[in-house]
């Protein structure tokens, strides 16, 4: 008997921390033995090679066969995966709740909706897998039977091939770093990631602590226009403009350098379901100060600092207390390091074929 396991999804996408996990298990279970392909609706023009339309799924389909969903948004894979005659598993990221983007986005609000109705609909229908207690939680919250939790892969390798990028070259030219304390907040501008707080408490470090200092804010506003606008203004409001920088979204080749001019990350984020780049902070050594929110903690561990309350004055208090005390700012930073332990890929390669095994064993 032939040995499969597969990977569905709605979209593969390029560079972020789903699809990297995606083609990292595809790799694990090729080493391990068994047939494994990815199907999806969409994905990056850079990866055609790399996956199939799910609907071809049907040419492989059967009892046999282990399949992975992977499920963060809607889409008419997660209808067609619930009704295949294989061994199908959840495997959970995590769907923002659409009560951050009525305001925002319309549309999108409502297919987060949507996934969340579907979410609930699969329950006690098929196991779940879970990349954080956090999501873990959710599921049982919704009737899932968890079999595991798994964090994604994180293979910081990628963060140092440079290789004399132009694009890297253009970002020392434009963000170079001369003299100032520099705060970094990397992931998608969307409300849920509250970079309206970041910026109030920005303002109060600015203002009364530090002069000369920065805001660099990295990444896409695509789909969140108006919540950029509604920053853009409140930067006006605060008399910040040329202190928070709107880097925009940048190729992973130019993302260390972002890391590396940073003093301190920031993360007032209330809604994640694993929060990547505060372990990619901590592979840099940036001091991550964080909004105990959601699956933060779970994330961090007892690494960096976290923050309660999300008092401007108490923020910005904390990253000077972390930017004056060397002692502090070194005990966090080797906390952090040995934090990262955790995600080593070995352990988590191991991790995900021993929630798997129970399954694979049925069909061996």
């Amino acid at each position: 008997m032939t040995r499969q396991i597969h990977q569905l999804l709605p979209t593969l996408a390029y560079g972020d921390a789903i699809g990297n996990h995606v083609l990292e298990l595809r790799q694990l279970f090729r080493e391990n033995g068994y047939q494994s392909e990815i199907f999806a609706e969409r994905w990056h023009p850079k990866l055609g090679g790399t996956c199939r339309p799910f609907r071809e799924y049907d040419r492989v389909s059967g009892p046999d066969n282990v399949v992975l969903l992977h499920y963060s948004t809607g889409g008419d894979v997660n209808t067609y995966a619930m009704n295949l005659p294989d061994q199908v598993l959840l495997y959970y990221h995590n769907i923002t709740p659409p009560h951050f983007f009525y305001d925002v986005n319309g549309e999108f609000a409502r297919r987060l909706m949507e996934a969340r109705a579907y979410l609930a609909e699969m329950a006690g229908k098929v196991p779940a897998i879970a990349a954080s207690p956090y999501n873990a939680n959710e599921l049982r919250g919704f009737g899932f039977d968890v079999v595991g939790v798994a964090p994604p892969f994180i293979h910081f390798r990628r963060l140092h091939e440079v290789n004399n990028d132009k694009d890297a070259e253009e970002f020392r030219k434009r963000f170079g770093k001369y003299g100032t304390f520099d705060w970094l907040s990397v992931g998608r501008l969307s409300p849920n990631k509250r970079i309206s707080d970041i910026i109030k408490a920005f303002y109060y470090y600015q203002r009364w602590i530090d002069a000369d200092s920065r805001l660099l804010l990295v990444g896409t506003s695509e789909g969140t226009e108006n919540y950029v606008t509604e920053l853009y203004r409140l930067v006006s409001q605060l008399e910040l403009d040329g202190s928070v920088v709107f880097v925009g979204q940048v190729p992973h080749t130019v993302l260390p350098f972002c890391y590396q001019m940073a003093d301190i990350y920031i993360c007032m984020s209330e809604h994640e379901g694993f929060c990547l780049p505060l372990l990619e902070a901590m592979h840099f050594g940036v001091p991550v100060v964080a909004y105990a929110s959601t699956a933060v903690p779970d994330t961090m561990g007892d690494a960096g600092m976290l923050i309660r309350r999300k008092e401007p004055a108490l923020v910005a208090e904390a990253v000077h207390e972390i930017a004056v005390n060397t002692e502090l700012r070194q005990q966090l930073v080797a906390g952090q390091r040995a934090r990262l332990s955790v995600y080593l890929p070995e352990a988590i390669k191991s991790q995900i074929m021993t929630i798997l095994q129970p399954f694979l064993h049925k069909v061996e």
